[in-house]
């Protein structure tokens, strides 16, 4: 995909979803009796929603690598629910993803949504314990083993539902089979540039791929695109492109449609608790609103080799893949 056809998707996106978006109504939903998994959930995004679920008294579990004794707390101060705890979990490391998920297989009767947030921008850490590229792991390897890995307690849920994170820089991707883990120590800047969009495209495509095979199940799967929200990563995100054009568009882009972690985090409990989940799967949220795909997300081939490739670099065990 070349510059220009990047920048066509990214106008077509500023028209399709608006610079605006309309003031949602926020979910009177009752939660109680709800189980969430909320990756990344003591800080940022993750923090916030996890919050709003808390508020509708939804069952909480934190999982994060960092420490989430605080987290926990200030959210039970604030919404009244003594019902949220915290896990840890790194998805740098596929050790600790097997031992989150087998505490959770074993102390949780189900899980009716598993909230896939935890991610990392720019970062220096180049490779994962495991070998892997460290950002692609953390972004995308670790919940894609994850979520196999917890199926049982979703299959469980009346109606379980999982949720990727995507971004509007995905628009800029050049996602193919061969970048998806680079590991070289030489690696060219315009891939530095490009690795946090891939990240973002894979994680879209793997909701997609998920949704395909998992509606037998009655276990929904879908991607979230919060557009820009005022945290550092999405700050520093559109100053690492190379291409003047790129960065000009996209920082104005983020200008436009910047907003607080609070609002994006009730836009996304508003798609968490729609009452026609079964009708939307497998779909591109940009906030709350059903959006186009960002390039590459339709070419099935390269889908499904993504896919094939993801399963090799988890390790996932035969009795662990989703059979056709």
């Amino acid at each position: 995909m070349d510059v220009f056809e990047r920048v066509w998707y990214i106008i077509t996106y500023i028209i399709n979803n608006g610079f605006f978006p309309a003031k949602l109504k926020v979910s009177p939903k009752c939660l109680i009796g709800k189980t969430a998994i909320v990756t990344g959930g003591c800080s940022g995004i993750g923090y916030a929603t996890a919050t709003a679920l808390a508020s509708r008294g939804c069952r909480v579990i934190l999982a994060d690598c960092q420490s989430g004794t605080k987290a926990k707390n200030e959210i039970i101060a604030t919404t009244g629910n003594q019902n949220v705890v915290y896990k840890h979990l790194d998805l740098g490391s596929f050790r600790s993803v097997r031992n989150f998920a087998a505490d959770i297989c074993k102390t949780e009767e189900k899980i009716d949504i598993l909230l896939n947030n935890a991610a990392v921008g720019i970062t220096e850490k180049l490779l994962s314990e495991d070998g892997l590229n460290y950002l692609m792991q953390v972004n995308v390897f670790g919940a894609f083993l994850l979520t196999h890995l917890l199926l049982e307690p979703l299959k469980k849920a009346e109606s379980g539902r999982v949720f990727f994170i995507g971004s509007f820089l995905a628009s800029i991707n050049n996602l193919s089979l061969d970048n998806l883990n680079i590991t070289d120590y030489e690696m060219t800047d315009e891939y530095k540039r490009l690795l946090y969009s891939h990240s973002k495209t894979c994680c879209i495509i793997t909701a997609q791929e998920f949704a395909k095979r998992l509606k037998n199940y009655g276990i929904t799967v879908n991607s979230l695109d919060p557009t820009a929200v005022n945290t550092p990563m999405v700050q520093n995100a559109s100053k690492n492109y190379g291409n003047l054009l790129e960065s000009t568009i996209l920082t104005f882009l983020s200008i436009c449609f910047s907003k607080d972690v609070d609002v994006v985090a009730n836009f996304y409990l508003s798609v968490m608790t729609k009452e026609d989940a079964d009708k939307t799967n497998g779909e591109y949220y940009v906030l709350s609103k059903i959006s186009r795909k960002p390039p590459n997300v339709d070419n099935e081939k390269l889908c499904q080799a993504l896919w094939t490739q993801m399963e090799e670099y988890v390790l996932l065990k035969p009795e662990e893949k989703i059979s056709s």
